[in-house]
């Protein structure tokens, strides 16, 4: 039996609505050691099962290396997702800096989760409702964290996440998504946001 969290979103529109989404509370994470213990319950000696597992991540990589995406029924498809080396700016589509090989990385692999475990979970998971998870919620109004961020990039000439969540109060994500917000109204806010990832700054529409 697992339980699940009635998560509170952000109030990102401002409107005073309390919306929610559902997540798993988390019973921590069990390592390869654990699933191994798992496929030798169901016949497999530990040294078959260590080298399946082995096998199939090298042959994995190997497909995945050249090109493919990889199916494995009854759990998914594995597909590869790129992203620009840390420092590099994405190329505008007609013009502006050209990108090579060297700029580009494999920034993550992919899964589009098959439609039978899906069913499958579905059936051997049994949900009971765990508590509820709120917001922190900041002291300040909406206009007073505008205020102090406008005033913290007048001194500092840019601010980053950590530091609006440091005059705010507000989480790391409420942080992230108000910010975005500033920047996304920069004519009302004289806010805007330059960089990527972790080099993503907040600085004053010139």
């Amino acid at each position: 039996m697992i339980k699940y969290i009635k998560q509170e979103m952000p109030d990102i529109n401002r409107d005073g609505k309390q919306k929610c989404y559902y997540r798993v509370e988390s019973r921590g994470n069990k390592g390869q050691d654990e699933l191994v213990k798992q496929m030798c319950l169901r016949g497999m000696s530990r040294g078959m099962a260590e080298m399946a597992l082995s096998r199939m991540t090298e042959a994995m990589v190997e497909l995945l290396s050249f090109g493919y995406s990889v199916t494995i029924d009854n759990l998914g498809c594995f597909s590869l997702s790129l992203g620009m080396v840390q420092g590099h700016e994405v190329e505008e589509l007609d013009g502006g800096t050209r990108r090579n090989a060297a700029s580009i990385k494999i920034k993550d692999v992919h899964l589009k989760t098959d439609k039978k475990l899906l069913r499958t979970l579905n059936l051997e998971c049994h949900l009971e409702r765990g508590y509820t998870s709120r917001v922190n919620r900041s002291k300040l109004t909406p206009e007073q964290r505008l205020g102090k961020a406008q005033d913290f990039i007048a001194k500092h000439r840019m601010m980053r996440i950590a530091d609006y969540m440091a005059i705010t109060g507000l989480p790391k994500t409420t942080a992230s998504l108000e910010l975005r917000s500033f920047a996304s109204s920069s004519e009302e806010t004289g806010i805007t946001h330059i960089g990527r990832g972790p080099s993503l700054v907040y600085v004053k529409k010139g």
